[in-house]
C-alpha cells in the first residue's frame, strides 16, 4: 500500500471515527435528555410567511395522521402496533419509515391548509354561518373522544379543533371553484391529486410562492406515532 492510499484510508477511518463519534453523542443525549412533548406545546415548530403554527395548533394533524394510520399499525401487528410505525416503506423514488413520512404529512398538510386558507382569504372568501356552525359542531364530536390523556398531551381545545376544521372547510370552498379557473396543461393525474400537499401543481406553482420554515430543532423531535396512540411499545 503506497503513502497516498494510507492516507486516504486513514482520512476515511477518522470521518468514520467522528460520525461514530457524533452518533454516540446524539444516543447519549436521547436517552440523558428524552424529549418530552408536552412541555412544548408552545414552541414555534412551522413558520409560513408571516404565520407562526405552535406544537399545541399542529395537535389536530398529529392526531388525525395517528389515527388513520394506527388503524393498519393493529392489523398489520395487534400485539405490538409500534411495529409498523417502525417499518421502512419503499415507494419507488422516495421512501422512508412509516413514523418519518407520517411526520412529514403531518407538517405538509398543515402547510398547505395555511397556504389555501391564505388564498381564500386574499380573494374574499368567508365561510356562511351554517359552515362555521357545522365545523363547530364537528369539533366537538372530535373533542369528545379524545381521552383526557389526549387531551393533555396535545393540548387540544374545542376552540383549537374548530378553528383547524373552519380552516378546511374554507378550503374546500376556495378550491372547489377557484381549481375549476385554472389550467392544469402541462400536468397529468387527477385535479385532487395534483392541488393536494404532495400534488405536482401545488409542489410547483403554489408552494414556492411562500415561505415555509420547518423549526428543525422542533421538527427532528417530533415521533409520530407515539402522541396520541395508546400502546405500549415491547421494547
Amino acid at each position: 500500500m503506497d503513502k497516498e492510499t494510507k492516507k486516504g484510508v486513514v482520512i476515511i477511518l477518522l470521518i468514520l471515527a467522528v460520525a461514530l463519534t457524533l452518533w454516540g453523542l446524539d444516543i447519549w443525549r436521547r436517552h440523558s435528555n428524552p424529549f418530552v412533548y408536552e412541555k412544548h406545546l408552545d414552541d414555534v415548530v412551522i413558520t409560513v410567511d408571516d404565520r407562526q403554527v405552535s406544537l399545541r395548533e399542529l395537535g389536530y394533524y398529529v392526531y388525525h395522521v395517528e389515527s388513520q394510520i394506527d388503524k393498519q399499525a393493529r392489523v398489520y401487528n395487534p400485539e405490538d402496533p409500534l411495529d409498523y410505525w417502525n417499518t421502512y416503506f419503499n415507494s419507488g423514488v422516495e421512501g422512508g419509515y412509516i413514523s418519518e413520512m407520517a411526520r412529514d404529512t403531518v407538517l405538509e398538510t398543515c402547510v398547505c391548509d395555511l397556504i389555501y386558507e391564505q388564498m381564500a382569504r386574499q380573494q374574499g372568501y368567508e365561510l356562511t354561518a351554517d359552515e362555521e356552525k357545522e365545523a363547530t359542531e364537528q369539533a366537538e364530536i372530535v373533542y369528545a373522544k379524545l381521552s383526557q390523556k389526549q387531551r393533555d398531551k396535545t393540548g387540544l381545545t374545542p376552540e383549537l379543533i374548530t378553528d383547524v376544521l373552519q380552516r378546511k372547510a374554507l378550503v374546500v370552498k376556495f378550491a372547489t371553484e377557484y381549481f375549476e379557473t385554472v389550467d392544469f396543461t402541462g400536468y397529468s393525474g387527477y385535479r385532487e391529486e395534483l392541488v393536494s400537499y404532495a400534488g405536482d401543481y401545488y409542489q410547483k406553482e403554489i408552494l414556492p410562492q411562500h415561505k415555509v420554515e420547518y423549526h428543525e430543532n422542533l421538527v427532528k423531535e417530533l415521533s409520530i406515532g407515539r402522541v396520541t396512540t395508546d400502546y405500549i411499545p415491547k421494547y
